[in-house]
């Protein structure tokens, strides 16, 4: 049985204004900026700041401060790794550590995933990486690591961008908007979402978001992976292994891209029970998941999104008979954003 993919989609609706969009490649992804046309000058700021956090966040940059810090495990106070060193440790506990940012010791250092050349470590290998998140120092002057100590940020970096730049735009006074950062999307206002399988053109769900500042993160098994497919980039940090229980997790809240990325990223990776009962108990987040055998199941949603099922071969576990919301705004799609192996290939 063929699994079903995620794509998003959002669709953008507004009364009559113009919108421009403009992408870029940062964060070794395609971000895209979508503001009023009058608000060019605003876009153009926001990729700056985008730019800045690459500086500080990035493992593909040897100039950026988090290359260095796993190049020499210590570096100067940085406020941006910093800040998001301190929230993926919030995120290690509230997922029972399941979100490990310390990964890199094995998607970095043994897979080497996001370069040219991947490769398959024995399982010799893996099981003598250490991870650690207590290995992680910051203080005002420095921020260190222990020298066996390998961080990824890529399982919330992404978000991390998505709610910086919100920031920034809700200082210039901006409503409406989306920011988009591959799956890290922050819908500035009432938005719709569409859900296609990557595999053909087909949209199987609209979701619509019942309130603004909606933040989307999606992940899944199914775009990176090492030299074989079944080595994909969602590691469980507990085992060392590949997550294998769900081929695309969906997660919507509201205005916290950066914590939705490190859920959809620990969802991938976590046990099938622990997942259902963590999101189960996460009553501001809503989720849409396809597991390993196609099923779709959701969740949460009473709250923040409603579901249209569209007429697909795979239908959803339980019916839903929400119905899109009247609106006399025009409807615009944008924001088609694949992800790839790595960010060469995107410049590419």
């Amino acid at each position: 049985m063929p699994y079903l993919f995620f794509f998003l989609f959002p669709l953008l609706l507004f009364a009559e204004v113009e919108m421009i969009t403009r992408t870029q490649v940062l964060m070794g992804t395609y971000v895209s900026i979508a503001l009023e046309a009058e608000q060019n000058a605003q876009i153009t700021h926001a990729f700056e700041h985008i730019k800045q956090i690459e500086a500080s966040l990035s493992n593909y940059d040897s100039d950026a401060s988090l290359s260095k810090l796993n190049a020499t495990h210590r570096i100067d106070h940085d406020p941006l790794l910093a800040e998001a060193l301190s929230l993926s440790v919030v995120y290690y506990n509230q997922t029972n550590g399941y979100f490990d940012v310390t990964i890199g010791s094995i998607s970095k250092e043994l897979y080497h995933f996001g370069e040219d050349k991947t490769f398959s470590p024995s399982k010799e290998a893996l099981k003598a990486a250490h991870l650690d998140i207590h290995g992680i120092h910051i203080n005002p002057q420095s921020i260190s690591t222990e020298a066996n100590i390998s961080i990824d940020l890529g399982g919330m970096g992404k978000g991390y961008g998505a709610d910086k730049v919100a920031a920034y735009l809700k200082e210039q006074n901006i409503s409406k908007g989306i920011i988009a950062l591959s799956g890290d999307v922050r819908c500035l206002h009432r938005c719709e979402i569409d859900l296609q399988s990557p595999y053909s053109e087909q949209t199987f769900a609209t979701i619509q978001s019942k309130h603004p500042n909606l933040s989307v993160s999606t992940s899944g098994t199914y775009r990176r992976f090492a030299t074989t497919k079944a080595e994909h980039h969602l590691i469980n940090p507990k085992t060392a292994r590949q997550g294998c229980e769900f081929v695309s997790v969906s997660l919507f809240t509201t205005a916290n891209n950066s914590q939705i990325d490190a859920y959809a990223t620990a969802i991938s990776v976590m046990p099938r029970d622990k997942a259902l009962s963590f999101l189960k108990d996460m009553q501001g987040i809503a989720y849409v998941l396809v597991d390993k055998k196609g099923k779709i199941l959701y969740g949460n949603t009473k709250d923040l999104i409603e579901i249209r099922w569209l007429d697909y071969k795979e239908n959803a576990s339980k019916e839903s008979k929400s119905v899109r919301a009247e609106t006399n705004e025009t409807i615009a799609k944008s924001f088609i954003h694949p992800d790839t192996s790595h960010p060469k290939e995107i410049i590419k």
